[in-house]
């Protein structure tokens, strides 16, 4: 049969169609990446290099429902392919602002969804992609690695998530309500967490009958997240924090679905343990806090071996009432700062922002995310770098409640400017730009009509709006006064707050 051009043609076209359909059935479908529209530009040229790394850093390590576990990032140390407990605590907000809200609200439920009696009333520290519990962390549901703060960090979190996002499955979902409660209630009782409790139970509740075959002993139920130190560890002062941190977190979201009288339980119980952390772990002799007991009845204080300490979860707790003892630690924290790892260094930039040492968090950002940071890549890191310039040097805050958001110019010198653009927060997209510290104007991109508040470093008599001289309010009994009023901004619109008249 003479073959012709034509039928030539026809055969090749056919091959290649058939190769490409064995290719689709052979290969994996390569993960859907968000890309993120999240922009920061600003007159510090090396912070915009640390944020544009640390932006595409975060995204790379999204996942996209390509998994059995569904859309999750990663949480854990950097090639786990895994997300654990306090890893993803510690970066939610992070990620949120990158817009990845449905990884998070997937693996709260995960964790929310693994807790069980047979597991003591804990969760599965690291879940992977297989929606498995890590190998690493796991042998069975008696023999496993835990770190008891865990189920607060997840249930202070959840509520963190809620204001910022204003996703009421946060507060109603039921699978979250009930480890909220569980942990709050049987996790508290089983492992003798309470205040009255605390400090005469067992190190080693609830390991395993044969602990001669077990893999992890008594790290099945860790009292802290320190994982070292001078010998076993007793208590650790982020457990109690932690504590305090969830009750409230609980209090605050019962009195949302309207259970009052059950918000003001939970209230009461976070009162006793924040008066339990007062007493025990300050020391009135020597003046500071300490943060870690051990089995010999000695204390670490401050640092804890030589690169680790534990006193910022009072922050990330938000578990200090006195103001002269956060600048006595902001100062600990600002001498120690080179010495400490990768994943307590991620949590500290915010901590300046909020206590006037702008300049200093840029420098540890720009730090946490330069090339000569071996470590930089820990998942941990680029995610909180998000949240720090986000919350911290733009001083961005959301609150559901009042469909609102706040912003504060963190900028130290009035030549300085900053803005972000496309911040997705409760059902909007926002932009702000700080001029300084004595101008800011917000954009509501995108979404309903949304509350600014802006608030203007300083004691001011008035403040303009668009030019408009108005009254304005002062905030004087903080470390940082300022002077502040709200705007409601309509979808498109945009504001300009200033001290003086602009031109």
């Amino acid at each position: 049969m003479e073959i012709t051009k034509t039928s030539t043609y026809y055969l090749l076209l056919l091959l290649v169609v058939m190769l490409g359909s064995c290719k689709k059935e052979t290969e994996k479908k390569p993960t859907q990446i968000n890309t993120g529209e999240l922009l920061f530009n600003s007159s510090n040229k090396e912070l915009d290099k640390a944020f544009s790394w640390a932006k595409y850093k975060a995204l790379s390590y999204a996942h996209d429902n390509d998994d059995p576990v569904g859309y999750w990032y990663e949480a854990a140390l950097p090639d786990r392919e895994a997300f654990c407990m306090r890893d993803v605590s510690h970066q939610a907000i992070g990620a949120e602002i990158l817009g990845l809200g449905k990884h998070n609200f997937n693996m709260f439920l995960k964790f929310a969804q693994n807790i069980s009696k047979e597991k003591d009333y804990c969760s599965y520290w690291e879940i992977n992609r297989y929606n498995k519990p890590a190998p690493v962390d796991y042998e069975n549901d008696q023999d496993f690695w835990y770190n008891l703060p865990a189920n607060f960090d997840v249930t202070y979190s959840a509520n963190r998530l809620y204001k910022w996002t204003g996703n009421k499955d946060y507060l109603e979902n039921p699978d979250l309500i009930n480890f909220y409660e569980l942990s709050l209630n049987e996790y508290v009782d089983r492992w003798e967490l309470g205040s009255d409790k605390i400090l005469n139970r067992s190190r080693s509740l609830h390991t395993p009958e044969n602990l001669e075959k077990s893999r992890f002993g008594n790290k099945r139920g860790i009292p802290s997240y320190n994982e070292g130190g001078r010998g076993e560890t007793i208590l650790g002062i982020d457990m109690t924090a932690s504590i305090v941190a969830a009750y409230r977190a609980y209090a605050e979201m019962l009195q949302l679905r309207g259970n009052l009288s059950l918000s003001a339980e939970y209230m009461e119980k976070a009162k006793q343990e924040q008066e339990f952390l007062d007493h025990f772990w300050y020391d009135n002799e020597k003046q500071e806090y300490r943060s870690i007991l051990y089995d010999n009845g000695n204390f670490d204080y401050f640092m804890v071996g030589e690169d680790q300490a534990f006193l910022h979860y009072l922050f990330y707790f938000d578990a200090i009432l006195d103001d002269s003892k956060i600048l006595d630690l902001v100062e600990k924290y600002e001498t120690n700062f080179s010495k400490l790892i990768v994943e307590l260094k991620s949590y500290l930039p915010i901590i300046f922002y909020e206590n006037g040492k702008s300049e200093l968090a840029n420098k540890m950002i720009i730090n946490l995310c330069s090339p000569l940071n071996a470590r930089r890549a820990y998942p941990e890191n680029s995610f909180t770098v998000i949240e720090h310039l986000t919350r911290g040097l733009m001083g961005l805050e959301a609150d559901a409640a009042t469909n609102g958001f706040v912003s504060f110019s963190r900028l130290e010198k009035d030549l300085e400017w900053a803005e972000m653009d496309n911040v997705p927060l409760l059902s909007n997209i926002i932009g702000v730009k700080h001029f300084g510290r004595t101008k800011t104007i917000a954009h509501n991109i995108n979404g309903e009509t949304i509350k600014w508040t802006a608030k203007i470093p300083g004691t001011h008599e008035f403040l303009f709006v668009n030019g408009t001289k108005t009254n304005c309010t002062v905030e004087k009994n903080t470390p940082q006064p300022y002077s502040y009023l709200s705007i409601d901004l309509k979808e498109g619109e945009s504001a300009t707050v200033s001290t003086t008249l602009q031109s």
